[in-house]
């Protein structure tokens, strides 16, 4: 049979590993990527084997020839421009007349190859997939397959709550060539995104075959390293260049190693290499050919490339060295730094853990070297959770780590667009807000600082502004040593997936433009923003209708933002008001909701006591509102969502009414009392933010943009006063015409590496269910449902419940928390 390597990636994630090489030929063990593929097709019986080329193409052509030194026949296919995966097989597919086998060359793997094209032409299948199980399938394109074998599904990229499978393409295929008769010549298209959906409408049957062996796709740089370490633990079938001397020690040709100098397996030394008196070579390392280490100098679990010089008493720890390193002496590199090719460090210089060096650069002796050099990212498992990026203040999320954000959100921007900053008014995220802004600046974008105020207004003020986009600062509501940062499109909602990722690479890939002396953008600062937004919260005739009101409010709130808000928001409605336990916490830390919910027995006395009409609970950032009814009960955040979507409905009649799949079940009633419809959104900010704006249930005043009740609390506090004005109830009456549920809610720990696998056995074992996918995985029972939701930032699985009585509801959730306990043990 024959063979196609697709080799024309570029391996942006593996930078600077992959500056001045495609990434088929990073080496792993002191070979080439690709190298390993081509000896695993010799193996299992594939000797001609066309390479597709796009990157730096030379280079691969000219290390493996026409295939003679490695008993193959090889051939070329160059691209002028990129096809796609399935677009660059399509270009050379008149040379297949027959069954063929397309792999990946930047992977690596031991998978028995025969077997799958055995298992292909058993099924008759028109292409197979070949697929492994992994523990994270976030980054990975998920296959779902029936029982034999038939692939019904593909999930690219999927977000948690759309795992329902860890079985993933490997990208390696068996093909028939008629197939590609679906597609026009020379035209872009892959094989996940485009001839595998396109062979499923035709119900062309497409097989998956989950394979035995290991398998990586090498994706980034932690993994590049596990990849090492697990061929020299034998966890993956190749072969390692050189003799095993001792268990775990192998050596090329021509080393030369110092009595004095101890080596610790395992432990791959290349060829020619030199090792002096008292060098300590620990296991987990590899050293590439021509490698001199001088006296003293200590490796750990290092991988260094060819032509790497260690002079007298350096110390490698978990680094990565590409070729034509030198260190002059006494260097100290840490774990997961990496020194791109020709890296030259002065005596006595350090690089500290995770930053990079990019190619060619020198570093100066004595220095300490506590940022990559010329470009950087933060090291993570994911820059972005569900809201936006977070982290511990000058821990996870410094000052510089926000600036360097900043020239890399400015440089995806067009120079001169305009974008808005603003800030809570705690001192972190208004130091943060400003590096940020420098950032932006250098980048070459204008900047309006809007001084510091609720993200509301931000949004509100980007709309009203023109701006192309913003960014927000701001105290993390449910931890006072966190910051969170939310980034916003040009419509003042949180960025789309898309963006998030395109900013994401950019950290991975470190290699975003700064501008000239002449290019900075500039920065105008816009205050005064309050008054324009009150006055477009609500119109001049229900502002009235609620004045004649005269409600009286008792308040509780955080010093911040808030007060600067919603003291002028209730004179403007004509309220009189009484606060309880307001602190003016200007430079600290603000109080989480949690915090101010522990003194809502306050709250009630204070509206039993003064005969209010209603009581309110505001976080500082004006984002959560909570409720007090005239009698001192509680009203529950989904029952204030459906007093909103009740308003709506009623005096919008046949309204589209978008709500998270965690909301309550009767808001479907409710739409359909008046003729409306309800939407489900995945439970995540932007998704409810995009279809609200859509329906434009809650236009601005100016009409350019939208309100945003669920994550704008003095919107939604207009929005039930306008209710209870316009109904003539109270607040006790208005909860009244929302239907009582029971709900439940508990979180289950589960680790990242068994999220996929956990549902994946939830899925499967819920198939003769009522079930839903919009997010996570919703099971209906016959006393209500469950919903299991795998969160974006934390090692949990969230559950939530509803039923008919709250032992029903508790029920349902400790059902599935013990299982889903259970299936981590299995």
């Amino acid at each position: 049979m024959k063979a196609v390597i697709m080799a024309g990636g570029k391996g942006t994630r593996l930078r600077p590993l992959t500056c001045n090489k495609p990434k088929p030929m990073v080496p792993i063990v002191n070979r080439p990527m690709m190298e390993h593929i081509i000896y695993l097709l010799k193996k299992h019986g594939f000797e001609d084997v066309w390479i597709t080329l796009f990157y730096l193409p030379e280079l691969i052509q000219n290390y493996f020839g026409d295939g003679t030194d490695f008993g193959m026949k090889i051939r070329y296919s160059l691209e002028d421009s990129p096809l796609g995966t399935a677009g660059s097989v399509k270009k050379i597919i008149n040379e297949f007349t027959e069954t063929f086998l397309v792999i990946s060359g930047d992977a690596l793997t031991d998978i028995n190859l025969e077997e799958a094209v055995r298992f292909h032409k058993e099924k008759k299948a028109k292409a197979t997939i070949v697929l492994t199980k992994v523990a994270s399938p976030l980054e990975y394109g998920v296959v779902i397959a029936d029982q034999q074998g038939k692939v019904n599904r593909f999930l690219e990229k999927p977000g948690w709550g759309e795992v329902f499978s860890d079985t993933v393409n490997t990208g390696i295929y068996i093909l028939e060539p008629e197939i590609f008769s679906l597609f026009e010549p020379d035209k872009a298209f892959d094989f996940s995104k485009n001839l595998f959906p396109a062979l499923l409408e035709k119900e062309e049957l497409i097989c998956g075959y989950v394979a035995d062996g290991y398998w990586s796709d090498v994706g980034n740089l932690e993994q590049y390293r596990q990849a090492h370490y697990d061929v020299l633990t034998g966890q993956v079938k190749v072969s390692i260049p050189g003799r095993e001397v001792k268990p775990g020690i192998w050596l090329g040709d021509s080393v030369m190693i110092d009595p004095e100098a101890r080596i610790e397996g395992p432990v791959l030394l290349g060829d020619y290499c030199r090792i002096k008196a008292g060098v300590n070579i620990e296991s987990y390392t590899t050293i590439g050919n021509y490698g001199i280490l001088n006296e003293g100098t200590s490796v750990k679990r290092g991988i260094l490339w060819n032509h790497c010089y260690l002079g007298p008493h350096c110390e490698i720890r978990g680094a990565i060295m590409c070729h034509h390193n030198y260190l002059k002496g006494r260097n100290a590199i840490y774990e997961g730094a990496v020194l791109g090719e020709g890296v030259s460090m002065g005596a006595r210089s350090t690089l500290k853990p995770n930053l990079k060096i990019w190619p060619n650069k020198t570093v100066e002796s004595g220095s300490t070297i506590n940022e990559s050099i010329i470009w950087s990212k933060k090291g993570s498992r994911s820059l972005f959770g569900n809201k936006g990026i977070t982290g511990t203040v000058n821990q996870e999320i410094t000052a510089e780590l926000v600036t360097k954000l900043g020239g890399i959100y400015g440089a995806h921007l067009k120079p001169g667009a305009k974008v808005v900053v603003g800030s809570d008014n705690f001192r972190a995220a208004r130091v943060f807000k400003r590096a940020f802004i420098s950032g932006i600046l250098a980048a070459g974008t204008d900047v309006y600082d809007l001084g510091t105020l609720p993200s509301a207004l931000t949004r509100h003020a980007l709309v009203s502004l023109g701006a192309i986009g913003g960014a927000h600062f701001r105290i993390h509501p449910q931890d006072p040593e966190g910051i969170l940062i939310e980034f916003l499109d040009k419509q003042g909602l949180n960025i789309d997936k898309s963006t998030e990722r395109a900013i994401e690479n950019s950290f991975m890939g470190e290699d975003f433009n700064r501008m000239g002396i002449n290019g900075f953008g500039e920065l105008a600062y816009v205050p005064q923003l309050l008054e324009p937004y009150l006055n477009g919260l609500v119109s001049p005739e229900i502002k009235d209708l609620i004045k004649k009101r005269h409600y009286k409010v008792v308040c509780l709130y955080d010093g911040g933002n808030i007060s600067f808000v919603l003291p002028g928001l209730l004179e403007m409605l004509g309220c009189q008001v009484r606060t309880e336990g307001y602190q003016a916490t200007h430079s600290g830390q603000p109080r989480t909701l949690s915090q101010l919910l522990g003194d809502i027995g306050k709250i009630a006395s204070g509206v039993q006591n003064e005969g209010a009409d209603l009581g309110i609970v505001v976080d500082q950032n004006a984002e959560r509102l909570i409720l007090i009814d005239e009698s001192g009960d509680l009203l529950k955040e989904e029952q204030l969502n459906a007093l909103l979507s009740f308003l709506v409905l009623k005096y919008k009649p046949e309204a589209i009414i978008p709500v998270q799949v965690t909301a309550p079940h009767y808001i479907e009633s409710l739409a359909k009392e008046f003729s409306g419809r309800v939407i489900r959104t995945k439970a995540n900010p932007r998704s409810l933010m995009e279809k609200t704006a859509k329906e434009r249930l809650f236009p601005t005043a100016d009409g350019l943009g939208s309100y945003l009740p669920q994550f704008d609390s003095l919107f939604s506090l207009v929005k039930v006063m306008e209710l209870m004005a316009r109904e003539e109830i109270s607040l006790s009456k208005a909860k009244a015409m929302i239907p009582r549920v029971e709900r439940s809610y508990l979180e289950a720990e589960c680790p990242w590496n068994e999220k996929g696998r956990v549902m994946r056995q939830l899925y499967e074992e819920n198939q003769g269910q009522q079930i839903e996918t919009i997010d996570g995985l919703k099971i209906f029972h016959d006393q209500g449902w469950a919903l299991v939701l795998p969160d974006a930032d934390e090692p949990v699985f969230k559950i939530y419940t509803e039923a008919n009585t709250s032992e029903e509801a508790d029920a349902l959730t400790q059902m599935y928390w013990n299982r889903i306990n259970e299936l981590q043990l299995q």
